[in-house]
């Protein structure tokens, strides 16, 4: 069974090959992914149930789980929610507003955080 370190890891590969291959909105969708699993990852090892009973947090609370239960530095939290929200912004943007534009450039940043929140965790 995967663990939520290893759909990290996986996301971000993905999203790595899909901006190589020039798919830069879904590369953006799988580097949120990735970030959202490395944090769902963590805060899972300190929450023990979620909204609706599920295994993980609604998407628009991971920061606040992220600011709320995670022993960390301040700093580490600040940096890793901003990261998060940056992310999921520009997933939504990628998923579900097609007049947007998603660009090479939104693409590598968004690869470029995504191994930033998975650094702040694992080193």
């Amino acid at each position: 069974m995967d663990t939520w370190q290893q759909l990290s890891k996986d996301a971000l590969r993905a999203a790595e090959i899909l901006l190589r291959e020039g798919r830069f909105r879904i590369s953006v969708s799988r580097s949120y992914y990735a970030a959202y699993c490395a944090a769902t990852g963590e805060i899972a090892k300190t929450v023990s149930r979620f909204q609706y009973n599920w295994n993980n947090p609604p998407h628009e609370k991971v920061p606040n789980y992220v600011q709320n239960n995670l022993a960390l530095s301040q700093d580490k939290k600040d940096a890793i929610s901003k990261l998060i929200n940056t992310l999921r912004n520009f997933r939504l943007d990628a998923d579900y507003r097609p007049g947007v534009l998603v660009d090479e450039q939104i693409a590598r940043d968004c690869v470029r955080d995504a191994g930033a929140v998975q650094k702040e965790f694992w080193g």
